[in-house]
């Protein structure tokens, strides 16, 4: 008993420390990123669409300490709060499908086909267990796989622009934003998992891949300039 308290012990108080190493990594990130956004010439787009989108991950997040703090309450299902997360995607899905050059119109093809997939998966394992033990509706429902579908295009968008662009510094850029957001997206699966299986969520292991996705971040900002590699390849 005195084995299994103190095991629930350590577990939560990783809980609360994991969190905060990710606030700190984000804020060194967002600093590195508009950094990046106003010193860059022949990338500033880029980096502004990444500094834009991981922005609005820092927004969604104080808004919804805010919101618990000043009502006492959890957030609901759906909210304007997820307004700030949906935008990191989009930002994000910009600076992959414009960079260095537009991706053809028929990358929508397979983004929406993998979607498709995801929603039927989610339709398979997490319909019947968020209608019975969450008592959940469809709309409800929807609005809890929402960021596995964003999950699924993002990552699908990211490794499409790997194959465009492998070989050049662009395409580091793409294999570490795919890794990146591979990584945000396992961590949201598993916090979508336990919030409907178990009535929890904010456990340790999906805290584990948030922050190897700001880690994974953190390393592509410190990589490589686009600039610098033009520079060695003329001074060569």
């Amino acid at each position: 008993m005195v084995d299994h308290r103190m095991e629930n012990m350590t577990t939560d108080i990783i809980s609360q420390i994991l969190p905060s190493i990710g606030y700190i990594l984000l804020l060194v990130i967002l600093a590195l990123l508009w950094r990046k956004a106003y010193l860059q010439s022949e990338s500033r787009q880029f980096w502004l669409f990444l500094a834009l989108a991981w922005t609005m991950n820092l927004f969604g997040n104080i808004a919804w300490i805010v919101h618990d703090l000043v009502t006492g309450t959890p957030l609901d299902t759906l909210s304007v709060v997820d307004l700030f997360f949906v935008l990191h995607y989009v930002f994000v899905g910009c600076a992959l499908w414009l960079f260095p050059t537009p991706l053809p119109r028929r990358t929508w093809f397979w983004i929406g086909g993998i979607m498709l997939a995801v929603i039927v998966v989610d339709r398979v394992v997490y319909f019947i267990p968020a209608t019975t033990l969450r008592r959940e509706d469809w709309i409800d429902f929807l609005s809890l796989v929402m960021y596995t579908l964003l999950d699924a295009g993002i990552i699908v968008l990211a490794w499409l622009r790997v194959r465009a662009t492998r070989g050049s510094v662009w395409g580091r850029y793409a294999l570490l934003l795919f890794f990146v957001m591979a990584s945000y997206g396992i961590a949201n699966t598993i916090n979508l998992t336990e919030y409907i299986f178990s009535h929890t969520s904010g456990g340790v292991l999906q805290n584990v891949f948030w922050i190897l996705s700001d880690v994974l971040l953190l390393v592509m900002v410190l990589g490589v300039d686009l600039q610098m590699e033009k520079q060695k390849l003329a001074e060569g």
